[in-house]
This record gives structure tokens, C-alpha cells and sequence, in this order.
């Protein structure tokens, strides 16, 4: 066919079979036809639409150099070269080469359809997109999305192309959250997908490519929760997604985008002629990861050569400033390590927990079953890997430097293993500060953690205890003191002067270079793993001892559970300044009676009624695991009998007449005995497995009177009442020493250096705010009578009250006597006053103003985080960090009868006997279990038939409150 007038042909071009559309390509370029320069912009045009058929790098290329070899300025050139610029940007996602500055240019001069204003801005965007995902040098996130929304407020809300704007969020967002860490990206990511869904405007290849987006992101927020089996289930969602696209360009784009979440790219994929560099080394990763996974699942030594090899090659190809290059040389370096172990230690090295989690469960210091060459490779290789994350904030640092720590265990290099781990440590400090906020930190504190307790395991078998202490405390709180450095950060940085950073973090807060220089400016250093700021640095120990001193305390007690890693252990920091010691303790573990107690307390509050009034979902206790098979302990007591079950101050708990507190059910709550002899049989246990033995060795150090202690139990130990320990006597831990606990070694120097709030200060006492509560409210008012008249007394206090007062500078003394609840989530852990709650988030607000002697949280669960227990997110570690001297909190919801006894018995111990509130709430609860007890004479009435009538109370009556700080 002869095509007299080439520019007429364009828009039938996209449609001709290719057989047609290969005869008219040539004949636009047959000499014998004269061709002008319209004949060449045409034919660029069509070698557009044949590369859109065959993605073969040499026809773009082809049609490029006829583009640029065109003369032609006609109207239609700008079409061709925005038609183009979309044609690279398909090559770039395929994984081939593409010069994005050309591509920008080619866009500059192309300029807008004036049919579809923003044309040429969306294509821009979608480079921005490219950029992201090809990690070009200098690119810019927060620009990106400056230009996103510049783009969505001009372009009209009827035009076509802001259905795109979405897609190129969410594409932005999985992009940073994979690559950096930023873990809001992938909730953010979620977000955007079911927006697309919801709108019912897509079309079948947009609907599939957003399911497939939507599975990804949700699997991986799932997979930065921790919660694996959800992760697991939505990476075959993905994978089902894609499966079904349609075929065409966009499919193939997304199984490239994608690959990284499914890992099923193989090497033969990295074979594809035309990748770059990047994208070669990339799908290599992809493959090795595809391999070793199922090997070490499979402990198939072979299949983890293989997937070494493609490693090698990986890290071979990988050009020196690419950003995923860290990546590739720590997986290769911890595979390197593993396989160095596997002919002496045995399959049982294979105890690896996959790709991202480092750990091995052979013994440290194995053989070297791949040589010692393979051992210093991996050296090598993790150092290399350190060095390209280039700072303690790159997600893969922390990581990396564990890895490192364990390979220099296996090569027999103690001393450098602890301190290389010590160093992941503060990368883990910088990595909770740099989440986009705390829920975020939350999951990154959650790794800290972990590591941690690795880290004191190698410093315990090296007899290293002060180590130790430093690791366990490095793990402890990172969420907390996460909250209290990025509190308020616009008004921080308004007053130290920076408006350059308040105008970036205004303009994006999670963009995670503006946080690390937000970061900076606030804390006074560099982003180094030499130092973190104070609040996450742990304190050494001359520090800790003078602020046991001052507490009157003999001994900071770390209570470290038994896992995979090796047994538990009792880390002792003497108050004398005396090296520290520990204990090891076989038995101490997070299954069979924690397991269970945690278990029946999720099963107590799912099985609750609440008042209808507050009926809020029945949710999991946020620490609650599955039990394990549980028997009773061999010396348990009888459980105590099954009674109606009192009105707890929980959110979630029932009675049919709020304002009767005798009005409970009639007959036992279904749960309610089965949780009360469990905690019994728990108690019994933490006699048998940790107290007996720490109170003969503290006898041992001849204190000469009844033992101070101060616990810091880790991870799931802390919901155990050790105070409550029970020997086969009958006697109880609490009898025999003064206890109190602590969130973290820091935590509890911060408040050492508290001085004391005049007893004359300003008191507020809150009584039962949502008038439900008449124990509460008579205890309270019971409370100001005997005890503190001048208090200003609050029956209806809201939420904005508290913190007036709290803004004001605080007190003497804060009484709060009402519902306290926790559930997951960052503003999980609340009290519920007039007219609203009052989170532990709230409450940091007030840092650096309140200054409060004593705080009495005579509600439920308020010494329980909302996230996991080390990160310790509670609200009574808010009111600490926020300058409380001492605090009174409850692991479980109590019984309101009971719990009035046990708050004015505390009362009347610091406001008579001019006792500490540590040895207040001691003496309270001997107190309580004293069948002799003598009334106090200032005790009402109503009280007093009560503590006449109680006879040996149970374990929950009085064990659930804690003490924390003087």
C-alpha cells in the first residue's frame, strides 16, 4: 500500500494487524518514496505501536531515532512525542534501560494535549514513578508527591486522567514502604486500592491491576505487623491477582512491579536480553530468594548453594550506587554464614528463620562446614552490606549488623560479635524514631526487642552480664520514647528557628530524609550508630546504681524468658554497685501457665457483655497467644471458689444495674473461675520457677532486712504478678520483700531524679466520671475525706480536664477512680471520663509542664500496653514520662469492692503512716491477706463492713496493681 499522506494514517495505525502495520513501517522509510520529514514522524509512531506489541528494545530504539531525526513541528508531533515518552516509560517498567531525563525532556517539548489538559503533567508523574522504582540517583519522593497533588488540583474533576492520580500513589507508596522501611507506606498503599475498588468507574485490566496492588500492600503491612499467616495468605491473593490481568503491556508491567512481593522471578527471567543492570541484579535476588526460602524450610544444604550462586552473581552485576545492592550482600552474607556451619553443626544450623531474620540454631561458635573461606566471605560480604546501607536509619542496617554479630560467633570472635550487635541495636533506636509515626514504631520496636534479648543471650555465655544489661535495656521502651521525641515536632521546630525543616515536614511528615534531618535538629546529633538520643541510649551502670540508691532499692532484677535461642535467665544489678550477676532459669518461659493466663483473660473479656452504652467490639488482649496445653501446677492450691463475678472497671465489663455494685450476675461469669485458678496455678509457678530462687540468692548477699527489689520483665513475663509468687506454705512474695517494676533502666533513673512534690501542691481526685462505678465513687470521695481535703474532688470529669490540670503543672496527688481499658492500636490503652477517653497519647502531650508526687490509676488494665509489653506503651509509663514521681497500675480488669479496700489502704499507708508509695501499695496488699487486719479508724463505714467481712481474699482481689517509680 503507498501512504501518500502519512499524518492522515496515525490513528488508524493503532488499530492495523501487525502484519499491516510492518509493511507500512516499511514502506515509510523506502527511499524510492521520497520520504519526508512527516513520512519519518509517522513512522516513529508506528514503531511505537509495534514495540507496544513485540517490547523489543531495538524497534523503541528505532522509533526514538526517527523521532528525533524528524524535522517536522506540526501539531501532530507533540501526540507522537507524548505517545513515545509513555512507550519508554512501558520499557522502564519491563526492566529494560530507559534515560528518564530524556523522557522528561521529550515530555517538555511535547507539551499538553489540548484536548486533556494535564497530559503532559501526568506523564511526568508517571516517570516520578519509574524513578522510584529504577532508584534514580537524586530522586525526590516528597517532590513526587508535591506534583501529584499540584496535578490533582488542576486538572477538572470530569476529565479522565484523575482516575489515574491513585494509582500513582499507591505505586509511589508500596515503592518506599518495600525499600525503605517506612512502614505507613503500606497501609497508605491499601488505602489508595480500595479507593479504585470503591469508585466502580475501572476498567477490567485497572480493576485486576488494583486487586493485585491492594493483596501486595495488605501483605505487606501484614508482614511488618508480624503477623505472618495474613501475609502469607495475601501474597497468593497477589499472585492469583496478576495470574488473572489481562494480557497486554500492563500485565507485564505489574508482574515487574510485583515481583519483588511474590518472589517468583527465576533465572531465566534474569537471562531477558535488554535489562539493565539493576533490573538483572534484581531478578536474581528475586530467584535466590524463591530458592532459599523452601531450602531452609526444607534444611536442603544443595538447594542453598544454588541459591548462594545466583547471589553471587547478583551482587557480581549489581552497580556500585544501587540502591537494593545492601540488600543482595547482607543475604548473601548471612547464607554465607549458614552454609559455613552446615557439614560440622548439622541440619540443626538450619534453625535460620528465613531470609529476613537472622538467628541460627546451632550452638555459637559451630565448625565451619563450608571452610573457613566461606565464613570470611560472609564477613566480607555483611561488612560490604553495612557500608552501602550507609547509616543506622536504612531499614537493612540493624539487620545486617545482627547478621554480622552472628557470623563473628561462629568465627570465634566473642568480644567483636557483642559489640557489633550492641551497634544494631542503636540502629534499631534510630529505625523506631524514623517510622512515620508510632504505630509504625510499634513494629520496628517489636524488632528491637527481639534482637535484643539475642544480644544479652551472646553476652550472658560469654560471661558478660553488664553487657547484658545494657542489650536487654537498649530493647525495652523504644515506642514510648519514640512518642515523647516526635511530640509536637512543628512547634519544636518552630521555636528552635528552622523553618526549612518545618516547611518539608509540613509538606510531607513521612518522607523519611525529611524525618532523619527533622530527627537531627531536635535531638542535637547526627544520625550515627556511635550514639542515639539519651531518651533510647541505656544508661551504664553507674548510673543505675545511684538511682537504686536513692529509691532505696536493693537490686534491678531482668527477667528473660527462655526461647529457641537458649534458657531463661534473672539478670541482677546490685544497688552497691557490685558487678552484676545472674540466675539461669530453665523453666522460665512465655507458654504453658503465661500462656494460659493470657488466654483466659482474652477469653474473660470476649465473653462480656458491655453496657450499652459502651459497646465496643470485643477484641483480643493484644498480648494474648495461644496456650499451650496446660497442666496444673503440681503444688497448686485449690482454686478459689467459683463467686459471682464483682463489677470490674474495665470498658467490657457487666452488671446488670450500674449503679449497684452488689447487682452482679446471679450465678458465676462462664470464664470467670477458670481465669482465677489459673492465676493461682500462675502464681504458684512463678514461686517454683523464678522467686524462690532470686529471694535465697538475695538472702545470700546479707542485706539484713527484707529485700527492695525493682523488676523489669521481658516481653510477655510482665503480665505475671510476681509480687504474688506463692510458696507451698501459703506464703506470698510480697510477704517477704518490698516489690515494685519498672519499664526500663532509663525509665527508672529518669524518675530517680524527680525531687519530691510538696505534700501542700494541688491535689485532684476523679470519681466515677461516668457514674456506673459506686464503689469508685465512694472510695474517691473516701479518699478526700480522710486523706486529702483540700482535693479538688471531680464527679464529671472530661478528657480536657484532666489535662488542664495536668498542663497546669499537676500535684501532689492524681486519684483517677473509673473505666480504664486497653486494646491494640496506638491509642489503644485509655481511661474513659466524661464525655470521652483519655489516651496514654494525651497524656505524653502534657510532657515537660505536669510534675505529679503520686498518680493512682485505681482502674483496669492501665499498666498493660496496647502493643507488645516491651514496648511498654501504657498508661501508666505515660504518666511517668510525663513527669509523674510514682505510679499505681493494674494488669488485669479488677473488682471494684476490693479494688476501694486496696487504693484507700494505699492512702492511708502515705498519708498517715508516711510510708513511700512503693512500700504503700506493699503494705496494702500484706494488708489485704492479713485475716487479722486492724481497721483504720479514719476508714467509713461502708468500708469497714467490707474489710470485717472479707475473709483470705483471692488472688485477683489484690494482686492486679502494680507500683512504678519512688
Amino acid at each position: 500500500m503507498l501512504v501518500t499522506d502519512p499524518l492522515a494514517v496515525l490513528p488508524d495505525l493503532l488499530e492495523w494487524p501487525t502484519e499491516t502495520l510492518d509493511r507500512v513501517i516499511a514502506e515509510l522509510a523506502d527511499p524510492a518514496h521520497h520520504p519526508t520529514p512527516a513520512h519519518r514522524l509517522a513512522r516513529a509512531w508506528a514503531l511505537g505501536i509495534r514495540f507496544d506489541r513485540d517490547h523489543d528494545p531495538a524497534t523503541l530504539a528505532a522509533a526514538l531515532a526517527d523521532y528525533a531525526a524528524s524535522t517536522y513541528r506540526g501539531p501532530q508531533r507533540g501526540g507522537v512525542g507524548r505517545y513515545l515518552a509513555l512507550r519508554r516509560l512501558l520499557a522502564g517498567f519491563l526492566g529494560q534501560p530507559v534515560d528518564l531525563p530524556a523522557v522528561r525532556a521529550m515530555v517538555a517539548e511535547a507539551g499538553d494535549d489540548p484536548t486533556m489538559p494535564g497530559s503532559a503533567a501526568l506523564i511526568l508523574a508517571m516517570t516520578d514513578v519509574m524513578a522510584a522504582y529504577a532508584d534514580e540517583p537524586g530522586y525526590d519522593h516528597a517532590e513526587s508527591l508535591r506534583r501529584l497533588d499540584e496535578l490533582a488540583e488542576t486538572i477538572p474533576p470530569e476529565n479522565e486522567l484523575r482516575a489515574v492520580l491513585p494509582s500513582l500513589r499507591m505505586a509511589l507508596a508500596v515503592k518506599r514502604g518495600t525499600e525503605r522501611g517506612n512502614y505507613s507506606d503500606a497501609t497508605a498503599a491499601a488505602e489508595h486500592a480500595r479507593g479504585l475498588l470503591e469508585s466502580g468507574e475501572l476498567d477490567p485490566a485497572r480493576r485486576a491491576a488494583a486487586e493485585a496492588m491492594l493483596a501486595g500492600a495488605e501483605g505487606m503491612a501484614a508482614a511488618q505487623r508480624g503477623e505472618l499467616d495474613q501475609a502469607s495468605a495475601q501474597m497468593l491473593a497477589l499472585t492469583d491477582a496478576v495470574a488473572q490481568m489481562p494480557a497486554g503491556p500492563q500485565a507485564t508491567a505489574m508482574r515487574r512491579l510485583l515481583a519483588g512481593a511474590t518472589g517468583q522471578a527465576s533465572e531465566e527471567d534474569a537471562d531477558e536480553a535488554g535489562l539493565a543492570a539493576g533490573e538483572r541484579a534484581w531478578r536474581l535476588l528475586m530467584s535466590a530468594m524463591g530458592i532459599l526460602q523452601p531450602a531452609l524450610d526444607a534444611k536442603d544444604a544443595a538447594a542453598v548453594g544454588r541459591g548462594i550462586r545466583i547471589l553471587r552473581e547478583a551482587a557480581e552485576v549489581a552497580p556500585a550506587d544501587y540502591r537494593h545492592r545492601a540488600l543482595i550482600l547482607s543475604m548473601l552474607g548471612q547464607m554465607l554464614t549458614i552454609q559455613s556451619q552446615l557439614d560440622t553443626a548439622g541440619p540443626s544450623a538450619l534453625g535460620f528463620g528465613g531470609p529476613s531474620a537472622p538467628g541460627f540454631g546451632g550452638p555459637s561458635g559451630a565448625g565451619f562446614g563450608g571452610g573457613r573461606p566461606v565464613l570470611d566471605e560472609a564477613i566480607r560480604r555483611l561488612t560490604d552490606a553495612q557500608r552501602a546501607a550507609g547509616h543506622p536509619g536504612h531499614p537493612i542496617w540493624a539487620p545486617t549488623l545482627m547478621s554480622l554479630g552472628m557470623a563473628y560467633r561462629v568465627a570465634g570472635r566473642a568480644v567483636l560479635s557483642r559489640e557489633t550487635g550492641r551497634r544494631a541495636l542503636r540502629g534499631h533506636a534510630w529505625s523506631v524514631l524514623l517510622q512515620a509515626g508510632t504505630e509504625d514504631a510499634a513494629s520496628a520496636a517489636r524488632d528491637a526487642a527481639d534482637n535484643a534479648k539475642q544480644v544479652a543471650r551472646w553476652c550472658l555465655e560469654d560471661g558478660d552480664p553488664v553487657g547484658a544489661v545494657s542489650a536487654l535495656d537498649a530493647g525495652r521502651c523504644l515506642m514510648l520514647y519514640a512518642t515523647t521525641v516526635t511530640m509536637d515536632i512543628p512547634a519544636r521546630l518552630d521555636g528552635l528557628g528552622r523553618p526549612d525543616l518545618l516547611e518539608r515536614w509540613m509538606r510531607d511528615p513521612t518522607d523519611p530524609e525529611v524525618r532523619a534531618d527533622v530527627l537531627a535538629a531536635l535531638t542535637g546529633g547526627e544520625l550515627t550508630d556511635a550514639s542515639v538520643p539519651d531518651v533510647l541510649d541505656p544508661p551504664p551502670l553507674d548510673e543505675i546504681a545511684p538511682a537504686l540508691t536513692r529509691l532505696r532499692a536493693d537490686a534491678l532484677v531482668y527477667l528473660l524468658p527462655a526461647d529457641d535461642q537458649g534458657p531463661g535467665y534473672a539478670v541482677l544489678v546490685p544497688a552497691d554497685g557490685r558487678r552484676p550477676t545472674h540466675l539461669s532459669l530453665p523453666s522460665l518461659t512465655t507458654t504453658g501457665p503465661v500462656a494460659h493466663h493470657l488466654t483466659q483473660l482474652d477469653t474473660r473479656a470476649a465473653t462480656a457483655q458491655p453496657h450499652a452504652h459502651d459497646a465496643a467490639p470485643s477484641t483480643p488482649h493484644p498480648h494474648a497467644h495461644d496456650a499451650a496445653p496446660f497442666t496444673p501446677h503440681p503444688h497448686a492450691h485449690d482454686a478459689a471458689p467459683s463467686t459471682p463475678r464483682p463489677h470490674a472497671r474495665d470498658a467490657r465489663s457487666v452488671t446488670p444495674h450500674p449503679d449497684s455494685r452488689d447487682a452482679g450476675p446471679t450465678t458465676p461469669h462462664p470464664h470467670e473461675s477458670g481465669w482465677r485458678a489459673g492465676l493461682d496455678q500462675l502464681c504458684d509457678w512463678a514461686w517454683s520457677t523464678v522467686m524462690g530462687r532470686l529471694l535465697s540468692t538475695l538472702d545470700t548477699w546479707r542485706i539484713g532486712r527484707a529485700p527492695r527489689i525493682v523488676l523489669i520483665p521481658m516481653g510477655d513475663l510482665a503480665a505475671v504478678p510476681w509480687h504474688a509468687a506463692r510458696d507451698r506454705d501459703g506464703t506470698r512474695a510480697v510477704e517477704l520483700a518490698t516489690f515494685s517494676y519498672a519499664a526500663s533502666a532509663r525509665l527508672l533513673c529518669q524518675t530517680a531524679e524527680r525531687p519530691p512534690v510538696p505534700a501542700r501542691a494541688p491535689a485532684l481526685i476523679v470519681a466515677d466520671p461516668t457514674d456506673d462505678l459506686p464503689a469508685a465513687r465512694a472510695e474517691a470521695e473516701a479518699v478526700r475525706t480522710a486523706f486529702l481535703p483540700t482535693a479538688e474532688l471531680q464527679h464529671q470529669a472530661t478528657p480536657e480536664a484532666v489535662r488542664d490540670w495536668l498542663l497546669a503543672g499537676g500535684g501532689s496527688v492524681l486519684h483517677l477512680a473509673c473505666h480504664g481499658a486497653v486494646r491494640p492500636g496506638l491509642d489503644g490503652s485509655h481511661l474513659r471520663l466524661t464525655g470521652g477517653r483519655l489516651t496514654a497519647r494525651d497524656i505524653l502531650r502534657t510532657k515537660r509542664v505536669a510534675s505529679i508526687g503520686l498518680v493512682a490509676l485505681a482502674a483496669c488494665t492501665t499498666g498493660v500496653p496496647s502493643g507488645a509489653h516491651d514496648e511498654a506503651f501504657s498508661l501508666a509509663t505515660a504518666f511517668l514520662a510525663t513527669g509523674a514521681r510514682s505510679v499505681f497500675s493494674s494488669l488485669w480488669p479488677v473488682p471494684d469492692d476490693s479494688t476501694s479496700l486496696l487504693m484507700f489502704m494505699a492512702h492511708h499507708y502515705v498519708h498517715a503512716a508516711g510510708k513511700h508509695p512503693v512500700d504503700a501499695l506493699n503494705h496494702a496488699q500484706r494488708w489485704m491477706l492479713n485475716p487479722d487486719r486492724e481497721i483504720p479508724p479514719a476508714m467509713p463505714p461502708a468500708l469497714t463492713r467490707q474489710a470485717r467481712s472479707l475473709t483470705t481474699p483471692d488472688t485477683a482481689a489484690w494482686a492486679g496493681f502494680t507500683h512504678h517509680g519512688w
